[in-house]
């Protein structure tokens, strides 16, 4: 009976990890679309405004990654 109690809580173990794992690549697939898309349209528009927006974009979306992983705990 207890190996189905501890099979239970390492499937619940599992899943949390997968989830948080989860959270954490589309928050740092946010900060590569941002660099990305922000690239080009830098190019686009000519203007240091929008490089210096994107960069604050990514930090401030890396930070949010960083500090949220942590918060989870």
């Amino acid at each position: 009976m207890s190996t189905g109690i501890t099979q239970n809580r390492r499937d619940l173990r599992v899943s949390k990890l997968r989830a948080a794992n989860r959270r954490t690549g589309f928050g740092l697939l946010a900060i590569v679309l941002v660099f990305f898309f922000g690239f080009f349209a830098s190019r686009l528009v000519s203007s240091p405004d929008v490089s210096i927006a994107v960069v604050g974009v990514a930090v401030l979306l890396y930070l949010g990654v960083a500090i949220g992983r942590h918060l989870r705990r």
